[in-house]
């Protein structure tokens, strides 16, 4: 694992990861569907940011399972 620090930086760092790309998947619906819908842009937002974080944390458990295989 010395040999690398950016799945080391992952493994670490994975919640935050997947938070973050909750974050922006949420921001993302927002910037999209708020002139269309304004207020009420709330309820995709939720839903954008769980599938967000959802999609972020399975790729912290990949990496997560492919460096347990290798070690």
């Amino acid at each position: 694992m010395e040999n690398f620090p950016a799945l080391r930086l992952i493994l670490r760092m994975g919640r935050w990861w997947a938070l973050c790309c909750g974050v922006l998947f949420s921001a993302a619906a927002v910037a999209v569907l708020y002139p269309l819908i304004g207020f009420f842009v709330i309820v995709p937002a939720i839903f954008a940011l769980g599938f967000g974080y959802y999609l972020g944390k399975s790729y912290v458990e990949l990496v997560t399972i492919i460096v347990t295989t290798v070690n």
